[in-house]
């Protein structure tokens, strides 16, 4: 870090701090109120904001039939669009915009939901047949018979008779599958079938129906919009086009905030029927009318006969994911099954990247805007479709808060030199109003510390809603104190005003946006590339547990056939040895591993093209260290429309493995836990890692010869307190994201030219740590964080606690203060086992007064240690606030402040709302408040 980006880290720019989801009620909103909440988020660190129109609550002066004039992209929408933009660019305040209301994905252009342009579903009817049939077609059990369907295809296929039972309901022999209708022996406009099978065998006949799902967007009663095909997504820029920036002085406003579009998760479903979350699994197929055309150009055969492969109950709904599990009729090869569905899930991946999302990217930047994008939600490969978008998004509920669920996308992150990788953080279920930012228990600063030790480098909040203060109708029931929650109570968050830890908020974005600032410095550089092929909407069988690499040290990402068919995908040099992508991540070594079974625990080997073995065996060639696990590969990825050609695509495989075994820089171990062994006998070592396992997880950043290193404590119970080894030559210091400050380390050197740095991190604590050619003496504070010998420790007991208590007003908007204040004659507790403070919530300030004598002569080394609390805190010593103290690690040094005689310190705590909602809400249970210490003092 050269001098010159001390102060930008010290007070980072808008662009580096936290965003924040701002859920609004439609156009019913008072420019006056956007404006204050606006300069509100800015002013409590905020950089910006994502706008989601999330349903109309009409105010009490509106009338029903004037209700439509509040909706997105009205005039009305488009006058408060106006006040937010023209509040938001002089504050360099970024306003991001859902490309549609809420989600999913729907547009005001199109409301009929039969229109082609909405969402399908395929459906099948299915009848056994023995000898000649001719009658109606099958009927299904899971289409709406009330409304237009269309028939797609006509097949048939042998039952088999083998032993072995693949299909869930039947099994099919795979080479008698045939398509009736382009035999011509299918009446379309009657829905019959005249057809004989070739032997006086039992044949399973299928029809399949394509119906729109009904899916609907509730913001604005609209049909969720296909997102496949090229109509839909122009549909989408059409309506911004012609109503959102219709207005040319609109549309510079737009312009000029220079924001993103934002997409949420692709929450589609294939059926309606029974409900859009939760409901029973059926076997209904994701569908889009034009899929067997694309299938049969991009896949190069045609999908129709094996078209009852595809059904696998409950995968295209939202409430199973399970691609690994084997369809209702499935085929006796369950090698082709599988090869035919990869073949089927990469069609709709490649659909969406190019008829969807590049469709709504290229138009967003032709407006100075990005597309943001959470690409996940759908059976696809996910990696793939992040080919056409500015900035990945993942998110803290979807991926349980996994480090290696994070790096499913970090390596498109920074194969593709994207620039941000953002995260939706914050959303848990049942802590509405109880998060906090600093707990064990779902704390959001937990959640972000994970993120950013895997990658991510821009956080957006989840979320506030907008302060409506007037209400009709039944929308009366969302309005109880402290306002309306347009998430629900009980989902997290509500981080805007309504709540006493917002008070403390801007210490927390300030620690966020340095954190942030430093993640984006130069580029990623990343131990491993672990390869991994696997259709998922959301992995569920993420965990959160450390991984091995993680155990040993080992920064990874996961790299899949479209990553890796990059031209930056080439071997290189970096730090004088052999990496794959110098330029960018500059991976040390490819690690060819197995996975976990989707919902199972058995680990088997991914599928790989032929040309990613041809590539790995030039990679090896070029001195590029690789370990294969197992098998390597289970086989190609695709069916190639025949077993036969599938079976020589495998054979082929197996054979270009096999050359690269036995290659020099090439390992081959059996088992995931003997990669690190073989990792080590190729000289591949972590470039951050400690003597012996620890839970610290370490990512780098290069930039022109500095060195960053995020380290982070991930154990929620220990601290650690060691030494930790890592690469770059120079000098090494700590840049302290709680204030800005940058202090010097006393680094040691291995006899590989390596630093060897000492360390302190509480549990759930992280550090900054810059290694750099440069020297910063003239920017560095004076720091001293070795331990106090042999040190006095004062206890202190006896504390005068004032809270200002957060209680209901007269309208369910108001909160007014009631003052309570308390002599804690009995020591720190928590509020819940105070009497007078059971269901209390605010502000807490603790008051103790101490003497020091003149021969207490290490008074300027003094380290105040503080306890439990809850949620954050600052102090006062002797009238002096102290700022931006460390609110993981709680030990704050004083010495400067205090003095011989008295001394007086304040320490003020924040709470959630939570307990203060519980008379309201028996169903709440009481949440840790206040301090409970210990504090003592160090001398």
């Amino acid at each position: 870090m050269n001098m010159y980006r001390v102060e930008p880290f010290k007070s980072p720019e808008n662009r580096y701090r936290p965003k924040m989801r701002w859920w609004l009620p439609g156009a019913y909103m008072e420019n006056d109120e956007i404006k204050r909440e606006i300069e509100w988020l800015a002013n409590a660190g905020y950089g910006g904001a994502e706008i989601i129109h999330f349903f109309g609550i009409p105010t009490e002066d509106v009338e029903p039939e004037h209700y439509v004039r509040y909706g997105f992209g009205s005039d009305e929408w488009n006058d408060r669009m106006k006040a937010a933009l023209e509040t938001a660019i002089p504050l360099g305040f970024q306003l991001d915009f859902t490309i549609g209301p809420l989600w999913p994905i729907a547009t005001p252009a199109v409301m009929d939901r039969e229109d082609e342009r909405c969402v399908h579903g395929l459906h099948f009817g299915t009848k056994m047949i023995i000898g000649a049939y001719r009658g109606t077609l099958p009927e299904s059990g899971t289409i709406d018979g009330e409304r237009p369907r269309k028939l797609v295809a006509v097949t048939a296929a042998r039952l088999h008779k083998g032993a072995e039972t693949v299909g869930k309901v039947a099994t099919l022999d795979l080479e008698s599958a045939i398509d009736l209708m382009k035999e011509g022996l299918v009446d379309v406009m009657t829905e019959r079938v005249a057809w004989t099978p070739p032997d006086g065998e039992e044949w399973c006949l299928f029809a399949f129906w394509s119906q729109t799902n009904g899916q609907m967007n509730n913001s604005i009663g609209a049909p969720v919009i296909d997102h496949f095909t090229k109509a839909a997504a122009e549909a989408i820029t059409g309506f911004w086009d012609e109503r959102l920036l219709g207005d040319p002085h609109l549309r510079m406003l737009y312009e000029k905030n220079a924001g993103c579009l934002f997409c949420d998760s692709i929450e589609l479903n294939a059926t309606m029927l029974g409900g859009m979350y939760g409901a029973q699994p059926l076997a209904v197929s994701i569908w889009t009318p034009e899929l067997l055309d694309e299938f049969r150009e991009r896949r190069g055969y045609d999908l129709t006969p094996y078209l009852p492969s595809i059904f696998i109950k409950g995968l295209y709904q939202l409430s199973v994911r399970n691609a690994d599990d084997d369809a209702e009729f499935d085929f006796e090869d369950r090698s082709s099954n599988r090869r035919i569905r990869n073949d089927f899930y990469l069609t709709l991946t490649e659909m969406f990247r190019d008829n969807h999302v590049r469709v709504i990217r290229e138009w967003a930047n032709r407006h100075n805007m990005r597309l943001r994008y959470q690409t996940y939600g759908l059976p696809t490969e996910l990696t793939n479709g992040l080919l056409e978008v500015d900035i990945p998004e993942t998110e803290s509920l979807g991926f349980k808060d996994s480090t290696d669920g994070y790096r499913l996308q970090s390596g498109a992150v920074h194969m593709l030199n994207r620039e941000l990788y953002s995260i939706e953080v914050g959303a848990v279920l049942g802590l509405g109003y109880k998060q906090t930012w600093t707990g064990k228990e779902y704390g959001l600063l937990w959640q972000l510390h994970r993120g950013f030790a895997s990658g991510v480098n821009q956080a957006v909040l989840h979320g506030m809603s907008y302060e409506t203060t007037s209400a009709s109708g039944h929308f009366r029931d969302l309005f109880k104190w402290p306002g309306m929650s347009l998430m629900g109570s009980m989902f997290s968050n509500e981080w805007g005003a309504r709540q006493p830890i917002s008070l403390h908020s801007r210490g927390i974005t300030d620690y966020i946006a340095r954190n942030q600032f430093v993640l984006r410095m130069g580029k990623a550089k990343v131990d491993l590339a672990i390869y991994r092929y696997h259709i998922d909407g959301i992995h569920y069988d993420i965990q959160t547990e450390p991984t091995v690499y993680e155990q040993a040290g080992y920064s990874y990402d996961y790299v899949s056939p479209s990553l890796l068919s990059l031209e930056t995908a080439k071997a290189g040099s970096f730090d004088g040895k052999p990496v794959l992508d110098a330029d960018g991540p500059a991976y040390k070594a490819i690690v060819i591993d197995t996975r976990v079974q989707s919902e199972g625990s058995m680990r088997f080997s991914p599928y790989m093209p032929l040309e990613m073995a041809v590539r790995l065996l030039k990679y090896a060639e070029a001195g590029l260290p690789i370990v294969l696990v197992g098998e390597g590969a289970s086989g190609i990825v695709s069916f190639n429309g025949d077993r036969s050609l599938m079976e020589q695509a495998d054979d082929e495989l197996r054979q270009k493995l096999d050359r690269l075994r036995v290659m020099p820089s090439v390992r081959h171990v059996q088992n995931q836990e003997d990669v690190i062994e073989a990792l080590h006998q190729l000289s591949v070592l972590p470039a951050g890692r400690t003597i012996a396992k620890s839970p610290l997880i370490t990512l780098r950043r290069y930039d022109q010869g500095d060195n960053y290193y995020y380290v982070y404590n991930s154990s929620l119970e220990f601290e650690f307190s060691g030494e930790i080894i890592v690469c770059g030559k120079g000098r090494a210091y700590v840049l302290n994201a709680w204030d800005g400050t940058v202090y010097s380390l006393q680094a040691g050197s291995t006899a590989d030219g390596e630093m060897i740095i000492p360390l302190r991190l509480a549990a759930n604590e992280s550090a900054l740590v810059l290694v750099t050619p440069h020297d910063m003496s003239e920017c560095v504070v004076k720091h001293k964080d070795t331990p106090i010998h042999n040190p006095n420790i004062l206890q202190l007991d006896n504390w005068t606690l004032t809270v200002d208590c957060w209680t209901p007003g007269s309208v369910p908007f108001e909160t007014k203060i009631e003052r309570i204040r308390l002599e804690l004659s009995e020591g720190l507790k928590d509020w819940t086992d105070i009497p007078q403070l059971v269901n209390k919530s605010g502000i807490g300030r603790y008051q103790t007064s101490f003497v020091l004598s003149e021969s207490d002569d290490r008074i300027s080394e003094a380290v105040l240690q503080i306890g439990q609390l809850s949620d954050t805190f600052r102090i006062q010593v002797n009238g002096t606030p102290i700022q931006a103290v460390n609110q993981i690690d709680r030990r704050v040094r004083i010495g400067k402040w205090l003095k011989t005689g008295v001394n007086l310190i304040e320490i003020e705590v924040a709470t959630t709302l939570n307990n203060a909602l519980r008379p309201s809400d028996p169903h709440r249970q009481p949440q840790p408040h206040g301090l409970v210490g210990p504090v003592q003092l160090v001398l």
